[in-house]
């Protein structure tokens, strides 16, 4: 499996083995919707992939991971390193660190004041060069906490420091990532999901597309952009218009979190007689409170044809 070295709210690594029998087994294109780290896109089986997510940041990310070489990102990022005196375990050992461990933190007492003047130098835009503002995005991201992604609705990067750094781990996952996205016909696009009707589609083109979830509370239901049942609608709208053409989609959803339930999805479900698949998962991220993390939910992957 190709990981992608973002972990983004969500993703879907651990379904993999879920998800693709469901696929259709020929693809000529494959669109990744909403891809977030395009863990889906990255892996699939397809002649040519392409990956659309709404959040301008990461699709510009994904795109500078993609084209710079894995040793420029490296050095680029070991640059921030240094220069915000951030802790440097690959090459230094995890020893001298040590004495600076409380508890159950990890390095985050070590990285807390670098960390958050590399977080306030990024948000400053003190960096004219695109591909440079990207990989010091990336860093954030392997020093924050989870190594999550999140912005607030100002548009600044707002995730604390985390416990971990530029590991042997995370740099494994962007050898992964760079070797996927070398040997594979993939472009990383930013756009929403009204662009489904735009794209040239056939019928042995499918669609996959992992929206944010109406009914539950990750963090990309925090901010001004809160998806909304107006939004829901427009997008079931859009694969209406997918089926009416002959377009092979399948979507990620949930259909129940507790005592909760998406009326809105299940009617569309039962109006359009679609396929209803149950997915095995428990969501145990640390992007949900623990309340919304212990609440049972049912996700289902929802296809209009046959598997």
């Amino acid at each position: 499996m190709i990981k992608s070295p973002l972990n983004y709210t969500g993703n879907k690594s651990r379904l993999l083995d879920q998800l693709f029998p469901l696929f259709p087994q020929k693809i000529d294109k494959f669109v990744d919707m909403c891809c977030g780290g395009a863990s889906v896109g990255l892996n699939a089986n397809a002649k040519y992939v392409i990956c659309f997510d709404n959040n301008k940041k990461v699709i510009e990310l994904l795109q500078t991971l993609c084209l710079l070489s894995e040793k420029r990102i490296v050095d680029k990022v070991e640059e921030f390193i240094n220069e915000f005196k951030l802790s440097d375990t690959f090459n230094n050992g995890y020893e001298i660190y040590r004495k600076y461990i409380q508890g159950n933190n990890g390095l985050k007492e070590f990285n807390a004041e670098g960390y958050s003047k590399l977080r306030g130098f990024y948000n400053d835009k003190s960096l004219n060069n695109k591909r440079d503002n990207a990989v010091c995005l990336f860093t954030l991201l392997v020093f924050c906490f989870n190594n999550d992604i999140r912005f607030n609705s100002s548009g600044k990067f707002n995730m604390p420091v985390g416990k971990t750094d530029f590991n042997e781990s995370i740099r494994k996952k962007l050898t992964s990532f760079k070797y996927g996205v070398d040997n594979k016909d993939i472009d990383f696009f930013q756009n929403d999901f009204k662009i489904l009707k735009n794209l040239d589609l056939h019928r042995n083109d499918f669609v996959y597309i992992d929206p944010p979830y109406l009914i539950t509370n990750a963090v990309y239901n925090e901010s001004g952009s809160k998806w909304s049942e107006v939004k829901e609608v427009e997008l079931l709208s859009v694969l209406s218009y997918l089926d009416d053409k002959g377009i092979r989609f399948a979507l990620s959803n949930v259909l129940k979190k507790g005592d909760k339930e998406n009326t809105i999805l299940s009617s569309w479900i039962k109006r359009n007689k679609f396929k209803t698949h149950y997915i095995n998962y428990h969501y145990r991220s640390s992007s949900y409170n623990k309340k919304d993390r212990a609440t049972p939910e049912e996700e289902v992957l929802i296809t209009n044809y046959n598997v």
